[in-house]
């Protein structure tokens, strides 16, 4: 007889994330395109998902794939193929990069560093694995403002959200984060979706 096990809350994200690309497309690719178009070389991609910025990778990329859930490497293997990229793919969190310094010549995060769970380590890393002048390119939800409404939200559905969406806080501050990180420069800009709880956003470039 063939047993059935449940699909676990990491499977079950991965099909979904997967599920929902094009709806990701939709509301972020106009401003990934204008971040990442072309990118080529060396690239690091920290919790790349399912794929969803392959396409915007110059053809013959090499990239390397931080994705710990490993429920989500089939999806990034089809997604290479399809986009004719070189892929590198590890399961090892971002906090340990196994790649040796200044070795990348970018390196990408996009709705990610709400979920690590120790960002300024990873922001460590990053610019260690950075070759001198290499760039970090990003793009991120971000806490609301202090003393707003909307901050207050963001606390109070933290425990329920990181659940639900494998470890998100809605609450990070990571532009105090980026700017702390010791990047040479850097450029935000911040924008607002219309969305729940996580409205707003950064974009931008820090350069080692």
């Amino acid at each position: 007889m063939k047993l059935f096990f449940p699909p676990s809350r990491k499977q079950l994200f991965a099909w979904g994330l997967n599920r929902i690309d094009p709806i990701l497309n939709r509301a972020y690719g106009s401003r990934k395109k204008n971040l990442l178009e072309g990118l080529s070389g060396d690239v690091l991609e920290i919790g790349p998902g399912s794929g969803t910025n392959f396409r915007f990778y110059a053809e013959g990329a090499r990239i390397t794939a931080m994705e710990p859930n490993r429920h989500l490497h089939p999806f990034l293997k089809k997604a290479a193929a399809r986009y004719h990229l070189e892929l590198e793919l590890h399961g090892a969190p971002a906090e340990r990069l196994p790649l040796p310094d200044n070795s990348i010549d970018a390196a990408v995060s996009t709705l990610v560093l709400c979920s690590v769970v120790r960002p300024g380590d990873v922001l460590s890393e990053i610019r260690r694995v950075l070759k001198p002048a290499g760039r970090f390119l990003f793009l991120e939800h971000v806490a609301a403002p202090e003393n707003s409404r909307l901050l207050s939200a963001q606390h109070a559905v933290r425990p329920v959200w990181g659940w639900l969406f494998d470890g998100c806080r809605p609450n990070r501050k990571t532009p105090t984060l980026l700017e702390d990180a010791g990047f040479s420069r850097m450029r935000i800009t911040h924008f607002r979706l219309s969305v729940p709880i996580v409205s707003p956003h950064i974009i931008g470039t820090a350069v080692k």
